[in-house]
Parts: C-alpha cells; sequence; structure tokens
C-alpha cells in the first residue's frame, strides 16, 4: 500500500499527524570521565610496575665489561671508581689512567686518595646539614675483567686508607 503525503495551502498535512524527520539537536555533549580515568590509572601503574627495579641502577662504561656473579645483592647508593683498561674513574670524571697506577711505585693511588678526601669531606658536610644523612664509606667498584689484579689492589687500598672501608665490587648477574 502506498500513501502520498499531500500538502494542503497553508503547509499542514491535512490532518494526517505523520512524523515529522528530526533534526538533530544541537548542544554540548557530556563525557563521562570515570572509565577514561580508569583507564589512564591501570596504564600509569602497568608503566610503573614495568619500569620499577630494586636499587640504583648502575650505569657502567662503554669499554668496561663486568665480571659475571650469582650475587643477589641489589646495587646501594655510593660513589663508583670504574677500573678501565685506559682510566681510572670517580663518578665518571677522570682521575688518572690504569697504566700510571700499574706502573707507580707504593700502594697508594694520590690522585684518587685526593678525590675521595674531598669527596668524603663533602659528603660529611652535607651530612651535618641534613641530620638524617651519615658518611656510610660505601664505595662501589667496577672493575673490568681484564685488568691486572695489582691494579684492583691499589684501589682499594686508596679507597681503605680514606675511610671508604664499605666496598662493593659490582658484577654482572648471571642468568
Amino acid at each position: 500500500m502506498m500513501a502520498y503525503l499531500r500538502l494542503t495551502e497553508d503547509g499542514s498535512d491535512g490532518g494526517l499527524n505523520l512524523p515529522r524527520p528530526r533534526r538533530r539537536l544541537r548542544g554540548t555533549i557530556s563525557l563521562r570521565l570515570t572509565s577514561m580515568i580508569d583507564m589512564f590509572t591501570i596504564l600509569l601503574v602497568f608503566l610503573l610496575k614495568s619500569f620499577s627495579a630494586e636499587g640504583e641502577i648502575m650505569t657502567v662504561a662503554r669499554d668496561l665489561r663486568l665480571p659475571e656473579s650469582t650475587a643477589q645483592k641489589p646495587p646501594q647508593t655510593a660513589s663508583i671508581i670504574a677500573i678501565t683498561q685506559d682510566w681510572i674513574l670517580l663518578d665518571g670524571n677522570r682521575i688518572i689512567t690504569t697504566r700510571e697506577v700499574l706502573e707507580g711505585k707504593g700502594a697508594i693511588v694520590r690522585p684518587l686518595q685526593e678525590e675521595l678526601i674531598r669527596l668524603r669531606k663533602l659528603t660529611e658536610g652535607i651530612a651535618q646539614i641534613s641530620r638524617g644523612l651519615e658518611f656510610t664509606g660505601n664505595v662501589v667498584i667496577q672493575g673490568d675483567k681484564t685488568i691486572p689484579f695489582e691494579v684492583l689492589r691499589k684501589i682499594m687500598y686508596t679507597c681503605g686508607s680514606v675511610g671508604y672501608n664499605n666496598m662493593l665490587l659490582a658484577v654482572t648477574r648471571k642468568e
């Protein structure tokens, strides 16, 4: 059955009361933020969980290959002495060449000792101001696998002479 709409001269539909096409309402659209906030919270927790690590993340010098170990103790916050094939570094700053340490007489490495004394005084000064910190004597030694033991012994003796008696050797974890 077909129906035709006949409009009268006044524009009405002649009393048929047919539904008219609806116009879209122009107004504001309200967003439901609850589910969006839930989604962002879940993403944030996921990212924090995936990027968390125990202890302090320690950077290793480019030309340094650490020995492997099955030790489970995580790294601690401390100054880092890196012993590469070419240089002895204290917190990333070049102190003396490895060759000079190996060829030097005596058990103490003077340039390293001077820097460690300066660092200890700085740490103790900060500890006096902040009242919650104290000098712990922690130092992390990163030594290349192939360095001579004599170099490592001199570095350790120098650290002990300044009061850095808690020496931690950095290694890579063996899987």
